[in-house]
């Protein structure tokens, strides 16, 4: 079963009288531990499809299925929740809450999922000794390093036991040599426990290491190469 099925998928935006295409027409599916980086120049659709995947914008016509769910039958709370349960998240600026430890920023999504606090402690610390972190849990993201802060948001993003997570420029606002060691911890993630990334990414070291490359420009999809099996 496809762990995301994007089907005939369109958002059009209207400026004053010029309608902009942003994702046009876009069908493809991904399978569970798929690794994939989804690429293009600036203004090809890739972030607008990424954000159509994560429930974070509807599209305009099209369907985007999650797990079986069609995002376009939920309302705003329902898909809210879905979100919570379904999707993990993993953006460029990082977007951890700076009062909370890194323990703190990876429990908080487990609570907001109302699992016991017996339960939620003990998995935080468990994924962030994953990430290499298990010395960092009590730092609040001003004492850790970019590199470090990402490494928190993956942990924060694998909390929900999500069906996936979505990247989008994960590796943007860090140096050669830690965005490295990110892209090797998030494919070793992707290899050990199984781990679906879905990428938005320009970066070319993101696209060295994808078992999956789709291409868009102007919209389309207009390359879908795959580099061995995910299986």
């Amino acid at each position: 079963m496809s762990v995301i099925l994007v089907r005939d998928v369109f958002k059009i935006y209207q400026t004053g009288e010029v309608e902009v295409r942003a994702v046009d027409g876009v069908s493809f599916t991904i399978e569970p531990g798929e690794f994939t980086a989804i690429i293009g120049p600036s203004g090809s659709g890739k972030t607008t499809l990424l954000n159509l995947i994560g429930g974070l914008d509807r599209p305009t016509e099209g369907s985007v299925i999650i797990r079986d769910t069609d995002l376009s039958t939920l309302s705003e709370d329902e898909l809210i929740d879905f979100r919570l349960m379904n999707i993990g998240f993993v953006f460029q600026s990082y977007n951890l809450i700076p009062v909370l430890t890194a323990l703190e920023n990876v429990a908080f999504i487990m609570q907001l999922q109302g699992r016991p606090a017996s339960e939620y402690t003990r998995e935080a610390e468990d994924i962030l000794r994953k990430v290499g972190l298990e010395n960092k849990i009590q730092h609040k993201p001003s004492q850790l390093s970019g590199g470090q802060q990402q490494r928190v948001a993956v942990a924060r993003a694998l909390a929900s036991k999500p069906a996936f997570v979505l990247a989008d420029e994960p590796t943007a606002n860090l140096d050669s040599h830690t965005a490295r060691q990110l892209l090797d911890l998030m494919a070793e993630l992707n290899r050990e426990l199984g781990v679906t990334f879905v990428f938005s990414t320009h970066d070319h070291r993101v696209i060295e290491v994808a078992r999956r490359v789709i291409t868009m420009e102007d919209g389309h999809i207009v390359r879908d190469e795959r580099r061995g099996s995910w299986k």
